[in-house]
């Protein structure tokens, strides 16, 4: 809904709240004002903050969840070479490597350099080989022929049956971990960041959008949609917090969509004709996690694009992708049956003893993707181009560009500006296309400085309102652990917690859970530190709420379990029986879909 300020007025220069990161709750009601506002937390919107923060400017970024919790918080890890698209599209083939030159570079602590081989089977088509080739030369992409035995020595898991194998330079990227040290890094220098903070409206005047109105969300609201299927649900959980009487106002000269799938909904809060603006569709994808490195190097499938025909080593886990389809759901969908059983097919061509290695988990995730013959602008403002999404197969024919658009000239609504699509590995990219037109239009002369700049690995707390960090817990806690897979230190998650995370962040930013117990032992532990830290309020202001904690601690588990339960064979099967066994008999809690 797009909320009009008085006519013929500039928007008042207001800011009550310091550098930082903080987690706002429905009580709270924001008042503040920055050069741009970035609205969405993912690759694209956080990628933008560093960008714009290292060209000088005063920059906010909104998210309505925790940071990287849409599409950027379910890729497969992998830091494409452009090997992927040769065959395809050249075009973007070259942009992946270029980009992949410069993360080597920047984000060094966050890359592991596995290198990547693309591998044609006996049924695969020898056509399709010669294209790729073809198109690895335009793209600059130097593809090396390798000996067939000297690779099946090296990764002996691969099949037997592969024809001819080429090195390109895939990598695998933490990406959480360089989205939290990007994110910090921005706060340290002046940037404010509102989690938990949905944009509800547009500020709009005669001179076009001014700003966005926000309210904060509970945390459980984003806990209870993640892995559900669907938009927030709010069964069985304690009603929220009391919001605030009026939603807060953050005004800026200029707004950023960068909500990625959800691009087009974001855009039609100014009106229909912005969202029509946004050719922008949720594509979902499905990948499965090994709790074994069955390669060490990334391996691709030498055939068009498809469903299961990546294996990415990451860390102690492979990770086999991916599916494409459409969906429209408004949250993150739960992967199906059906689709864990294709991954499994199509992962036995290229390792025949993959049902020996011990499925870990499942999970799915929203893409981007521009629409397949939409006209679409890659770099907005003057001199934009146009040109029309390449592709291949079912839900694979939309473009893997990115779309920039300027709403003052698509739609006569300056102040707006959408930037959606690409991928992980190319959102430096887009980070540095955008900031161009950004401080074009407000008239600066800063240049980008991300391909130079080095991203350090950050392994502090997250700063906190007042721009320090949380102090750590006492000598008392040394070594104590919060959970066990993962290595993760009690004062470590108190610390965090006392910042305002909540169990997904730590998730995301510590990996608690995501180790072999998937989080059904040291969910316990994590009861207690939710306890200790006073939640909802801090240690120093406790307001211990035990209802609260329980319903915080319920969603995190069903959103650990929601990807075990389709692999649930096997050794699986086994694990699955204890989690619920250690549940029921335990601790007396009952079991989804059984009787008390």
């Amino acid at each position: 809904m797009a909320r009009r300020t008085r006519p013929g007025r500039p928007p008042v220069r207001r800011r009550t709240e310091r550098r930082g990161i903080r987690w706002l709750t429905p009580a709270d009601s924001v008042l503040d004002h920055a050069d741009v506002i970035i609205v969405g937390g993912g690759a694209t919107g956080v990628g933008l903050l560093w960008d714009l923060t290292l060209r000088g400017l005063d920059v906010i970024l909104l998210e309505q969840g925790g940071l990287a919790s849409g599409t950027s918080g379910a890729f497969h890890g992998l830091l494409h070479s452009g090997g992927r698209y040769a065959g395809s599209d050249p075009a973007t083939a070259a942009e992946c490597l270029t980009e992949n030159h410069i993360l080597r570079s920047v984000a060094r602590p966050f890359v592991e350099d596995t290198g990547g081989v693309f591998v044609r089977l006996e049924e695969d088509d020898a056509d399709w080989e010669t294209r790729w080739l073809e198109g690895c030369r335009q793209a600059g992409l130097d593809a090396r022929r390798l000996d067939r035995r000297d690779l099946l020595s090296r990764e002996p898991a691969l099949t037997q049956s592969l024809i001819s194998a080429y090195a390109v330079p895939d990598a695998s990227i933490d990406g959480f971990g360089l989205l939290w040290s990007l994110l910090w890094s921005s706060a340290e220098a002046g940037a404010r960041v509102y989690f938990r903070a949905r944009v509800s409206g547009f500020l709009t005047d005669e001179a076009g959008v001014r700003g966005v109105t926000v309210v904060g969300r509970d945390e459980r609201d984003e806990a209870a949609s993640e892995g559900c299927g669907g938009a927030p649900g709010r069964q069985g959980l304690p009603a929220p917090r009391t919001r605030a009487i009026e939603p807060g106002e953050i005004t800026a000269p200029l707004v950023i969509n960068a909500t990625g799938p959800w691009a087009a909904e974001t855009a039609a809060l100014a009106g229909p004709g912005p969202a029509a603006s946004v050719p922008v569709e949720r594509d979902k994808g499905v990948m499965l996690v090994f709790n074994a490195r069955l390669v060490s190097t990334v391996v691709n499938r030498l055939r068009p694009p498809a469903d299961g025909d990546i294996l990415v080593p990451h860390g102690p886990v492979t990770i086999l992708g991916t599916t494409s389809g459409r969906t429209r759901l408004a949250g993150r969908p739960r992967p199906e049956p059906g689709e864990t059983a294709l991954l499994m097919r199509e992962g036995r061509s290229l390792v025949p003893a993959l049902e020996l290695a011990p499925p870990l988990r499942t999970y799915a995730g929203v893409r981007p993707l521009l629409q397949k013959g939409r006209d679409t602008v890659s770099e907005g403002a003057s001199g934009a181009r146009k040109g029309r999404a390449p592709g291949h197969g079912p839900g694979r024919g939309e473009g893997r560009g990115f779309l920039l658009v300027d709403h003052g000239e698509t739609d006569g609504l300056p102040g707006l500006l959408t930037v959606a699509g690409g991928k992980f590995t190319t959102f430096r990219a887009m980070a540095a296309t955008t900031g161009d037109l950004v401080v074009r239009l407000l008239g600066r002369r800063a240049r980008c400085r991300t391909a130079e700049v080095g991203v350090p690995r950050l392994v502090q707390g997250p700063a906190s309102p007042g721009g320090g960090r949380p102090a750590g817990r006492a000598a008392d806690l040394a070594g104590q652990l919060a959970c066990e897979c993962e290595l993760v230190t009690l004062s470590t998650t108190l610390s965090l917690l006392d910042a305002g995370l909540d169990l997904a962040d730590l998730r995301r930013l510590q990996r608690v859970g995501m180790g072999g117990c998937q989080g059904v032992f040291c969910s316990r532990r994590l009861a207690g530190a939710l306890w200790q830290a006073g939640r909802p309020g801090t240690r120093a202001k406790p307001q211990p709420d035990e209802e609260a904690i329980a319903a915080e601690l319920a969603s995190f588990q069903r959103s650990r379990l929601a990807g075990v339960a389709p692999v649930e064979w096997g050794a699986q099967a086994r694990f699955g029986a204890l989690s619920r066994a250690l549940a029921r008999l335990t601790l007396g809690e009952p079991v989804e879909g059984e009787r008390p």
